[in-house]
């Protein structure tokens, strides 16, 4: 395992503004996620593990070679490209993901992509690849780029599938590390030791506008779209994401075998996975280490702790008892109105593989209002459901995108992650998942 000098990586680019970009630069905007698709799926050494799922609650990954390929030509048909189908049977058979409550739920579906070879899909991917370079150069391009326009196509796939290289390393990181080869030059930001003493930060109140207009000069999904007017009251935040220190007091003090610390719910969710930690820690008699993408190390105190919806709320009623305050995740309009200063541009944060890991929390990049990492390095768990804002309407070319989700049981998430690249990366993001699910993705402490 090699640890990193905290110099960044040189691979970030800029994100086309779709009232000003030229054919070269998107272009080059599809080949990097294009190409790093491909090393994410390169670095699985066995074959055989594409037909395996390593998340109970998500397709083989054989689904995910041929999903963001199959999604460009499905949206390029709908928009009204000049193209031909390429496998009608792959853009059926591939077109869907999946957001099973329970792991049942696949049985048929895995039965059924099992009987695909990845050879077949690496020879589709090459000819989808080839057929958008092509209709890149040599169509017309009108500016703005408006969700109008069938070159909104184009780049809903490329986000899409700068989504999915993000989804797709939660699966490797479940995968056995012995079958797979982190890509050449992959490193770590090393832990600097104990945490630094966690505070709390007070954020003046005021009126936070969520949503990005349809002038907006990046792309965006349609929950991204619309408004909603908040008046956020003064309120109190922890400086730092909560710690995999913190979040091991929790653990030594027999938080997974408290059930007063959980909801019915998620008491029910952990006992049927009969977890006591976070689940990439790796216990070792006493002591835990740290699942990586591609390596295992000793676990980062000062790294933030990873886990799902439940074990924050869980962390947050421990907290509560043993301080008597009460505490919440925070809300999309607080966060909001945290960072309401912050740069808007991606070079001062822990995003877009800056670098290949969380970053110790004292190193985060520090906001007008004194909070630490509000974004990057990991995703943010909030405490509300997803829900759209006023004058939300879906997108003709992906209709089901998000309004499935508007059902009271997905969680919002904010503030990209390490891996997050793409428009994925910018504040107006809404990010959304299960409570069981797991993401790069931790949480801070709120007090109104």
């Amino acid at each position: 395992m090699k640890t990193s000098a905290r110099h960044p990586v040189q691979n970030q680019l800029k994100i086309p503004q779709l009232n000003n970009c030229h054919k070269l630069e998107i272009i080059a905007y599809f080949q990097q996620a294009w190409h790093l698709e491909n090393d994410v799926f390169k670095s699985i050494i066995d074959e055989d593990i594409f037909y395996k799922n390593p998340d109970k609650l998500r397709n083989p990954l054989i689904f995910y070679v041929g999903h963001s390929a199959v999604f460009y030509i499905n949206k390029l048909v709908i928009a009204g490209w000049n193209i031909k189908r390429i496998n009608p049977d792959y853009e059926k058979i591939f077109e869907m993901g999946v957001d099973p409550e329970y792991p049942g739920e696949l049985i048929k579906i895995i039965n059924k992509l099992r009987q695909y070879s990845l050879k077949s899909l690496e020879n589709y991917r090459q000819q989808v690849y080839q057929t958008i370079i092509d209709l890149i150069e040599n169509t017309d391009l009108d500016l703005p780029i408006t969700p109008s326009s069938k070159w909104w196509a184009i780049i809903m796939g490329i986000e899409h599938q700068r989504i999915h290289i993000e989804t797709s390393s939660m699966l490797l990181r479940q995968l056995p590390l012995d079958v797979l080869k982190a890509p050449s030059g992959w490193d770590y930001l090393p832990s600097l030791g104990k945490p630094p003493q966690q505070e709390m930060i007070t954020v003046e109140g005021g009126e936070v506008n969520l949503g990005i207009t349809l002038e907006h000069p990046f792309y965006g999904w349609d929950v991204d779209y619309g408004s909603r007017e908040v008046e956020v009251k003064p309120f109190r935040v922890s400086k730092y994401m909560v710690t995999n220190g913190e979040f091991l007091d929790f653990v030594r003090d027999g938080g997974y075998e408290n059930p007063e610390f959980w909801s019915p719910e998620a008491w029910k969710w952990l006992n049927g996975e009969n977890r006591h930690h976070p689940k990439f820690w790796l216990c070792e008699g006493q002591f835990y280490r740290y699942r990586a993408l591609f390596h295992e190390f000793d676990l980062p105190l000062d790294y933030p702790a990873e886990v799902n919806h439940h074990e924050a709320m869980a962390f947050l009623r421990y907290q509560e008892a043993k301080t008597g305050e009460k505490y919440q995740l925070m809300s999309e309009a607080q966060w909001h109105l945290a960072r309401q200063k912050d740069d808007e541009s991606l070079t001062n944060y822990n995003l877009n593989l800056r670098y290949h890991s969380p970053n110790p929390v004292a190193e985060g990049a520090v906001s007008d209002s004194g909070i630490v990492d509000l974004r990057g390095n990991v995703w943010e768990w909030l405490g509300e459901t997803f829900t759209p804002l006023s004058g939300f309407t879906p997108h003709y070319l992906y209709e089901d995108y998000s309004a499935p989700f508007f059902d009271n049981r997905h969680y919002l998430l904010v503030g990209g992650a390490w891996m997050t690249n793409g428009t994925e990366s910018l504040p107006f993001y809404r990010n959304w998942f299960r409570p069981h699910f797991y993401q790069h993705a931790g949480f801070r402490l709120v007090q109104n």
